[in-house]
């Protein structure tokens, strides 16, 4: 007989059948319609699944839209519950001026709990994935980052931690019309700073802040970890075959710093981009600081010279950049006052 590879004590038995017996695979009707609240919901396929649920593609029938629809597995009722009384406090903080995903509405369906949502592109997981793992241009980073520390500064503002920031959880909105235009989405462990304590674990392990592992006392600055890490993978590259000579060289030792970072780039092809590399590095720095006291915050980035490219004097982009950035200089003017760089 083949050996048996579940959970080995009576236990991690009982926890097993709570938690994973009972996520079998959502039965959900091809081409049916979701009779919601405020409008009905024609299901036109998959999206994807999650440990609460699936999502659907559907078209809103009223408008013709095309949104996203999670549909909550029955024993994750209540988490379906709080995450939509979430999504109605974000929906205070406008949504689309702090590049938040747009809430539609909530209600019930043959006892499962459902979400209705804006329809995004594309993760940046899957948008990576996609270019094989490249590493983005720094003036790409640049635009996704801005955004994202303009969401965190209304959550800041608001007294919530989003608490799984990762870049399956950053969507582009529309990569061909709206290039490196980007929203932070799933909202199903965010929680008031108040308490973040009583939440149990948050954040994905590659992405959990110190003082989460450490079981110290948390506040809204395990997102700047947490997207700080995000930004890091963005920025490396990922080698596959035999790297150059002068990777091996100076990487023998393994990277022992942020510094080190600069080695996993490819070569520059642009002449600001050492500078640029540097200010990356710079706020990077700011972003992981293990002290969670003296880490960066959202307005604070905003001000970093990273961001406002104060370092830069001719600035080449790469050739999707124009749009996005013009769209994301509109949201820092107001910072530009309190420039700092270190």
């Amino acid at each position: 007989a083949a050996p048996y590879c579940g959970p080995q004590t009576p236990q991690h038995r009982r926890f097993f059948d709570r938690f994973c017996v009972k996520s079998v695979k959502l039965k959900l009707e091809k081409y049916v319609v979701l009779p919601g609240k405020l409008a009905r919901y024609h299901t036109e396929g998959f999206l994807g699944e999650g440990s609460y649920g699936k999502v659907v593609k559907c078209t809103k029938l009223d408008t013709n839209e095309a949104v996203a629809v999670k549909i909550v597995r029955k024993d994750c009722f209540r988490q379906g519950k709080k995450e939509a009384r979430m999504l109605k406090k974000i929906q205070k903080l406008d949504p689309e001026k702090n590049n938040l995903l747009k809430f539609i509405e909530n209600f019930k369906y043959k006892g499962h709990f459902v979400l209705a949502f804006e329809m995004l592109d594309v993760s940046i997981y899957d948008f990576m994935s996609r270019r094989n793992f490249a590493p983005l241009h720094l003036s790409e980073i640049r635009v996704v980052a801005q955004q994202l520390l303009v969401a965190l500064n209304a959550l800041k503002r608001a007294g919530l931690v989003h608490a799984d920031i990762k870049p399956d959880n950053i969507m582009l909105v529309n990569h061909e019309s709206q290039p490196f235009k980007v929203k932070l989405i799933d909202f199903g462990l965010a929680v008031k700073v108040s308490k973040l304590w009583f939440a149990g674990t948050i954040q994905a392990i590659g992405y959990r802040a110190p003082e989460v592992i450490l079981g110290l006392p948390m506040d809204e600055s395990v997102d700047m970890w947490a997207l700080g890490c995000c930004l890091a993978y963005m920025a490396i590259v990922q080698i596959h075959g035999q790297p150059r000579d002068d990777v091996l060289k100076k990487a023998k030792d393994g990277l022992r710093s942020l510094d080190d970072l600069l080695i996993t780039r490819p070569r520059p092809k642009d002449p600001a981009e050492p500078e640029n590399s540097l200010g990356f590095i710079s706020l990077l720095k700011r972003m992981l600081l293990v002290d969670s006291n003296v880490r960066i915050t959202p307005t604070e980035a905003l001000a970093h010279c990273f961001i406002t490219m104060k370092h830069l004097s001719d600035e080449r982009y790469s050739p999707n950049v124009p749009s996005a950035w013009k769209m994301a200089t509109g949201q820092i003017h107001l910072f530009l006052e309190n420039l700092t760089c270190f």
